[in-house]
C-alpha cells in the first residue's frame, strides 16, 4: 500500500514515514473557555450559579512506533469539578472536542495524527 502526503506530493510505502512527513510543530497549546454550573439554588433553569473554567489542551509529538501527537489536558476552575451538576475533565474535553478538531484541522493536523486520544 502506498501513502501520499497531499501537502508535499511525496509518496511513501511505509505508513510511519508517511505520518512523520505530516508532522507540523513539536508541540501546541490551546485554551478553551467552558461555562459550567457551580451551584444550584432551586429547581428552575435560572436558579443556578455559573462559573467559567479553562480547558488547557496540549499536544506533543511522539516519534515512537505509530508516530503522532499525544494529547494532555487539564481544567482550571474556581470551584471543584466535577460537582453534582458538571462532569469531570474528561467530559469537558469531550464537550469541546469539535472545537479542538476544528483548530487542529486549520493547522493541517488531521485525525491520522491523533495518537491515543481519549475521545
Amino acid at each position: 500500500m502506498s501513502f501520499q502526503n497531499r501537502s508535499t506530493g511525496e509518496a511513501f510505502e511505509d505508513e510511519d514515514a508517511y505520518l512523520r512527513s505530516m508532522k507540523q510543530e513539536d508541540s501546541y497549546a490551546f485554551t478553551y473557555d467552558y461555562e459550567y454550573i457551580a451551584n444550584r439554588f432551586g429547581d428552575g433553569d435560572d436558579d443556578v450559579e455559573l462559573e467559567n473554567a479553562t480547558l488547557n489542551v496540549s499536544l506533543r509529538w511522539d516519534d515512537s512506533s505509530a508516530p503522532g501527537y499525544v494529547v494532555s489536558y487539564a481544567v482550571e476552575s474556581p470551584t471543584p469539578i466535577p460537582n453534582q451538576w458538571t462532569g469531570n475533565a474528561d467530559q469537558i474535553f469531550n464537550d469541546v472536542w469539535s472545537e479542538v478538531v476544528a483548530d487542529l484541522d486549520s493547522l493541517g493536523i488531521g485525525p491520522e495524527l491523533h495518537k491515543e486520544w481519549p475521545v
